[in-house]
């Protein structure tokens, strides 16, 4: 990796995170935590939708011709979404729907940019998009709040961003096969393994509410934003590393390219992790938010089950690369159903604190079983 690439692309990056994170996390300072719950589970129903849309597509412009795979990428997405409409449509859930379709085109237009390793146009992407999602849901929030608007502004903060994609990027003749039914077929399992990974996330939000309250929601999702955005840490090293694993043509190239990017998330999320808590600590402690209550130890737990998660994404990487997507769909269903029960389990009797535990058991148990099945794969590889 070049030094340059990743302080530049690295520095974008986080900026671009920051301001993604800063959309939900700037809302409890001007709204109660009932709204901020509101708005939490309504944004978690628009990125459910993504995986749904993007369809694993992102995985064929990796590893296949990024020009060939982009407009065929976008016209599959779109056909689903077409498909799925009308249904949607009658239970109140298209404009979320179509604010996750948007969410898959960007996707799918910045994988493009990183197959093509155009970092300084994936980077103009990132922060334009973070900049204009910031301002658009401030914006709305603070003067225009209906669930409906704020929907519309995540709309259209995805979609502004991905015309780029139509701009001397798209061959619009579009001579070879479309191939619907082998893009399902690969696309199956990458798709239920997103939602499983969503529902991992976020499903926690839905049986809060379900057994406590909006105010609770917003306490949680408060919480849960200072963890989560070590996720956000790790994207910026897989913007390179992710191909890399990717095009390892032996076992040593593999091995070499795994350890190195374990060492960069782990350090990256150790970081991350002390500056999370002191911000977390600040905002407390100074009381510079209102209605929301400390809850210190609750902290460290989320940030230990994301700490944690560098291994499951290496060893997301690892099994793609050897064409075992079917493995990562049984390491997210399991998880899932994992945090499901246990959410059942703990929220109804610990609220708060029980979906906290129930997180990191869940990611303990994804770890655990991918890093087992990663090591199974890298041993027959190395027998090869």
């Amino acid at each position: 990796m070049q030094i340059s690439k990743f302080l530049g692309v690295g520095a974008t990056e986080v900026i671009a995170k920051i301001l993604s994170w800063l959309s939900l996390a700037i809302i409890p300072f001007f709204a109660t935590p009932e709204k901020y719950g509101e708005i939490v589970l309504y944004y978690s129903i628009i990125v459910f939708f993504m995986p749904v849309y993007l369809f694993g597509q992102d995985r064929l412009i990796l590893k296949n011709n990024p020009e060939k795979e982009l407009l065929s990428s976008f016209i599959f997405s779109i056909i689903l979404f077409s498909g799925l409409s009308t249904v949607l449509y009658f239970f109140d859930y298209f404009l979320a729907s179509l604010a996750g379709l948007a969410l898959a085109l960007n996707k799918i237009y910045l994988t493009f940019l990183r197959s093509k390793e155009d970092f300084l146009k994936y980077s103009l992407n990132r922060i334009f998009y973070s900049i204009l999602r910031f301002l658009l849901v401030f914006i709305i929030v603070y003067q225009f709040y209906t669930l409906n608007n704020y929907i519309i502004a995540e709309f259209l903060a995805a979609i502004v961003l991905t015309l780029g994609a139509f701009v001397g990027k798209i061959n619009f003749r579009f001579k070879d096969n479309f191939k619907f039914k082998e893009r399902f077929i690969h696309g199956f399992p990458l798709m239920l393994h997103g939602i499983s990974l969503f529902g991992v996330a976020l499903i926690d939000r839905f049986i809060l509410e379900k057994y406590t309250d909006l105010k609770t929601v917003g306490n949680y999702s408060f919480l849960y934003i200072f963890a989560s955005g070590l996720v956000f840490l790790y994207s910026i090293v897989s913007v390179f590393q992710e191909k890399k694993i990717y095009k390892s043509e032996s076992y040593n190239i593999l091995l070499f390219n795994v350890k190195r990017t374990l060492t960069y998330m782990f350090a990256i999320g150790s970081l991350g992790s002390i500056l999370s808590f002191f911000v977390y600590f600040i905002l407390l402690n100074f009381k510079l938010v209102n209605g929301y209550q400390a809850y210190y130890v609750e902290l460290v737990v989320l940030i230990l089950s994301h700490l944690i998660l560098p291994v499951y994404l290496i060893s997301n990487y690892i099994m793609i690369q050897n064409n075992k997507q079917k493995l990562l769909l049984f390491c997210s269903m399991f998880s899932f159903i994992i945090n499901t029960i246990f959410n059942f389990l703990f929220i109804p009797n610990f609220g708060l604190v029980g979906a906290v535990w129930a997180t990191l058991i869940a990611n303990l148990f994804l770890v655990v079983l991918s890093a087992y099945l990663s090591f199974r794969i890298m041993q027959s590889r190395r027998i090869q």
